[in-house]
């Protein structure tokens, strides 16, 4: 039923996103590596950040009205100002380690039981700012 009203209301949306691209592709360029808290020696989430080529704010205009679309239909609730644009490179959640430790039965709404293992980002970024 989710799956259904999201699709109906990404097609409603279809003309805001062709008026603001003109119809047109949006080129996109991967353009650096973060992670997603404080501690670089203890990262859960490593992402690349997106942006268009032409260095535009187009896209992250679409973004955020899909989301002030989705949160007026009540299908979902905002959480932050902007949608952080990025393709997530490394997410902890999705872990899956043969030797961590297994706490018991599945949990709904959750891949595993078990509880996310940070991961030293600090080379990884050394590399970044070479």
């Amino acid at each position: 039923m989710e799956v259904t009203r999201a699709c109906e209301l990404l097609q409603q949306c279809q003309g805001f996103i062709k008026d603001i691209t003109g119809g047109k592709p949006l080129p996109l360029e991967v353009v650096g590596i973060e992670y997603m808290n404080d501690d670089p020696s203890m990262v859960d989430v490593l992402y690349a950040k997106v942006q268009p080529k032409d260095r535009s704010d187009k896209l992250q205009v679409i973004a955020d009205k899909l989301v002030e679309h989705f949160v007026a239909s009540g299908l979902m609730t905002k959480e932050w100002d902007r949608v952080k644009l990025h393709a997530t490179v490394m997410n902890t959640l999705f872990r899956k380690d043969p030797s961590a430790e297994d706490k018991g039965g599945p949990v709904p709404g959750r891949q595993n039981v078990r509880d996310r293992e940070s991961f030293d980002a600090q080379n990884v970024l050394k590399v970044r700012d070479k």
